[in-house]
């Protein structure tokens, strides 16, 4: 079915003769369906009907055009503009979702196996795309920005098996990325088995909330995600405030760049009963000497797995210390090791890739659950792998360590 600025609900919904409204393309679809938008500008919708395993009912933007959503649907239940709520096997693929002055852009609630793709959502009150009791849920390639009250992608509500992979977050008023499975409404009180990776996170957390936030996630990766200029903490695990129990448990944080400004909070906090946490690859850096990369308390110390990474202090109980008490105190991080921004990257011209002679290139440790970095470059390039979001790579990075002059021949 079509839908387009020019057709009528009363058509038939074809090409030549398309639908009008997106509610009435969502009122009249079934399992199996798809809604292909021409552009334009519309209101949203809300969805009335479920897909199916292999069937799922998927509305999506006309390739190569500009389709604007800037307005809740008529029926809408939360004030967000595109709601997909008790219906499962839905894929929402390609829209610019802007102008809720309520909730979120895209707002997803006891649905599972839902994707959202492709979407751009900015200007929104609260989130640019909220989730709840949402299982199997993936969220990849979208870019969310600006959310006025907080964050640009909220997962809440004991949500498992979720992917929140290539996606951009920046310039939200508090987290980035954030999973709060919300312990005390409803359900296990958990969120498993997820994954956040490849993402690219910065300029958020004026009102607080870490760049990713993760309150009550357990045996879950977070990996290969490019982290910076946030004013909270880079990556936080903790509880969601209702106890030790609640804490962010047994979770593989691998090859994350995060690079604090110096009003920052620390780059990875695990806090609250947040154990059995593996930390590995990653570089964890602050541009405030007082501050840097790993905040912990004595709740959080049993099964801590941290090694191979580049930071210059820990935090453990408020009280600070270096690189090496760390390690003689705690035998932790044997392999790891303190590290200035210029010698891995050159974050002033904002690129954080790795340059030739990086102190981060071949010094990793090598980790199955991490084939590729955040560009999909395989791993290793090297003799072993790098540290940090970005594999090292010859032919991209010799021209962006310093000036080469090239002769040209015919």
């Amino acid at each position: 079915y079509y839908v387009s600025g020019g057709g009528k609900d009363t058509d038939p919904g074809t090409l030549t003769q398309p639908w009008l409204t997106l509610q009435h393309a969502a009122d009249n679809v079934s399992a199996g369906d798809t809604v292909i938008v021409r552009g334009g500008t519309y209101v949203g919708f809300k969805s009335r009907a479920s897909g199916t395993q292999g069937a799922p009912i998927t509305f999506v933007a006309y390739s190569g055009e500009q389709v604007v959503l800037n307005s809740p649907s008529p029926v809408d239940w939360h004030g967000s503009i595109v709601e997909v709520e008790g219906h499962d096997w839905w894929v929402v693929d390609g829209f610019e979702v802007t102008g809720s002055t309520v909730r979120a852009g895209i707002d997803v609630r006891v649905a599972d196996h839902v994707t959202i793709k492709n979407c751009y959502a900015h200007h929104n009150y609260k989130w640019g795309i909220f989730t709840a009791f949402t299982d199997h849920l993936t969220l990849e390639k979208n870019v969310c920005t600006y959310s006025a009250d907080e964050h640009g992608i909220y997962v809440s509500n004991s949500s498992d098996d979720c992917i929140i992979q290539y996606n951009t977050c920046h310039d939200n008023n508090a987290s980035g990325i954030q999973i709060n499975a919300d312990p005390l409404a409803g359900g296990d009180g958990i969120s498993s088995n997820c994954v956040v990776s490849h993402n690219r996170i910065y300029n958020n957390g004026s009102a607080g909330g870490a760049a990713i936030n993760l309150a009550s996630v357990r045996n879950s990766l977070i990996a290969n995600n490019l982290i910076y200029n946030n004013l909270a903490t880079g990556i936080a695990g903790w509880d969601d405030g209702q106890g030790t129990q609640w804490g962010t448990r047994d979770n593989r944080f691998y090859n994350n760049t995060v690079h604090q400004p110096p009003g920052g909070r620390w780059a990875l906090g695990l806090k609250n009963g947040s154990t059995g946490n593996r930390v590995m690859n990653n570089i964890l850096l602050h541009d405030n000497s007082g501050r840097g990369g790993l905040e912990l308390d004595s709740s959080s110390l049993a099964g801590i797995d941290s090694n191979y990474n580049i930071m210059n202090r820990i935090d453990l109980d408020e009280s600070g210390m270096s690189l090496s008490e760390w390690q003689d105190g705690y035998a932790q991080d044997p392999a790891s090791f303190t590290g200035e921004l210029a010698l891995i990257f050159t974050p002033a011209a904002g690129d954080y890739h790795l340059f030739d002679g990086s102190i981060a290139v071949d010094r990793g440790a090598t980790l199955a659950d991490i084939p590729d970095d955040l560009e999909n470059n395989i791993r290793p390039q090297g003799t072993v792998y790098d540290i940090g979001a970005y594999e090292y790579e010859l032919g991209r990075s010799m021209f962006n360590s310093a000036p080469v002059n090239v002769l040209l021949l015919d």
